[in-house]
């Protein structure tokens, strides 16, 4: 391997006595030129989509919670049967709530539109950080025996909802537990009024149809004897939230499933994945026709150097020296290429997150100026191993022709 490699970097920085490079080795640095700006462009784009990733995932974090308790079977459980007491032995967790989530039917005025109630207590508003997203109003769910609803500013334009107008109430009509009347269908809604306290702004898709309401209203209002949809954790700064995940899931069993915040809105998480894993194989197959270039580089290197290879030979070098000889010239090509664009996509992603030079078009809807970027060490691992992979495979053919070369040559000993 010494002498390959040694002989591989010796053609790998190789120029003519007058300090000019020849055309062999031009078109080399072309190809190396190849890998750099392709590495970058890699790491670049695939460190924007993780910052748009992590930027939607904080859009939500106010309103999703860290992790999710859902029974596995069937949409209710009672609290009683969810092992309450092993959960708040597990370390890690800042606060627990039991929440409901039903479809609805809103109506405000002569206005009505579906959306989704999500029921909490009076503690929740505060431990999950929500208060801080009331655009309008107080964030306020019950105080005593008055009950009162916080809408999602989209669905609160729909209605014309307005928290300033104690006159005019929000209807709320969820579907009753128990047997259906077939005689009076209206028989199988629950009806209740409230006065919406405030207005509150997440992201689009929350704002367009949620509407939060005390628990014990909705529990009431539905028939339901104690029952939930899910049980919602918040955890403490810094934990590891696989690992709390692993450890809830062996308390609860079989009978309920976890899901943290990504897997919570998995369809949406997904969709940036793919067009994530798109642009990736997209820019890779951008990399590898850098890698043809190498192909057709190292085929005119090993005709250029038909006479070292002559000499190399009666100096008895074998034909599997002089075939990694070729071979380790297209990994060095595509290593100091790859590395040199990892550093420099790395370092400019770094510039961007310091200096946000690359920003949005100016709008009073966005909710950042500049592209969101992160650098994530395995997506760097990945770039630098399709490099590899790819200056390995150009290198084969160059490589099995040298080898094929000296066959050819007369050999003046037997290896």
């Amino acid at each position: 391997m010494g002498l390959s490699f040694s002989i591989a970097w010796r053609y790998f920085i190789s120029r003519k006595r007058s300090g000019q490079m020849n055309a062999v080795s031009l078109i080399s640095w072309i190809a190396l030129l190849g890998y750099l700006v392709g590495a970058a462009a890699l790491v670049i784009v695939l460190s924007v989509f993780n910052g748009f990733g992590e930027l939607f995932g904080s859009l939500y974090a106010n309103f999703d919670a860290d992790l999710k308790i859902i029974p596995a079977s069937g949409k209710y459980f009672a609290a009683e049967k969810l092992p309450y007491s092993s959960i708040e032995q597990i370390g890690g967790i800042r606060s627990i709530h039991f929440v409901i989530e039903e479809n609805a039917l809103f109506r405000y005025g002569s206005k009505q539109a579906i959306g989704t109630i999500r029921a909490i207590d009076n503690h929740y508003l505060h431990d999950a950080s929500l208060d801080t997203n009331i655009v309008k109003g107080e964030a306020l769910v019950q105080i005593g025996d008055s009950n009162f609803a916080i809408a999602g500013i989209g669905l609160s334009y729909q209605l014309g909802i307005d928290p300033a107008d104690p006159f005019q109430l929000l209807g709320i009509f969820l579907p009753r537990k128990g047997t259906v009347n077939l005689y009076n269908p209206n028989s199988a809604f629950a009806e209740s009024y409230v006065q919406v306290a405030g207005i509150f702004s997440v992201q689009d898709e929350v704002d367009a149809k949620f509407v939060l309401l005390p628990v014990k209203m909705v529990q009431e209002q539905m028939g339901l004897t104690d029952g939930y949809t899910a049980c919602e954790l918040r955890v403490l700064p810094g934990q590891d939230i696989e690992t709390l995940k692993l450890q809830l899931k062996s308390v609860l069993g079989d009978a309920y499933e976890v899901k943290d915040r990504y897997e919570q809105r998995a369809s949406f998480y997904q969709i940036m994945q793919s067009e994530k894993t798109i642009s990736y194989f997209i820019l890779v197959f951008i990399l590898f026709i850098a890698a043809f270039n190498t192909i057709g580089t190292l085929y005119m290197m090993v005709l250029e150097k038909n006479k070292d290879l002559k000499v190399l030979n009666a100096l008895g070098m074998k034909r599997n020296q002089a075939f990694l000889v070729f071979f380790y010239e297209s990994v060095l090509l595509a290593f100091v290429g790859g590395f040199a664009g990892i550093v420099i996509g790395a370092s400019v992603v770094f510039a961007q997150q310091e200096f946000e030079w690359i920003t949005l078009h100016e709008s009073a809807n966005f909710i950042l100026h500049a592209y969101p970027v992160k650098l994530v060490l395995t997506d760097l691992a990945k770039v630098f191993l399709t490099l590899i992979i790819l200056g390995a495979l150009a290198g084969i053919y160059p490589a099995y022709t040298a080898y094929r070369q000296m066959k050819k040559i007369p050999r003046l000993t037997e290896n």
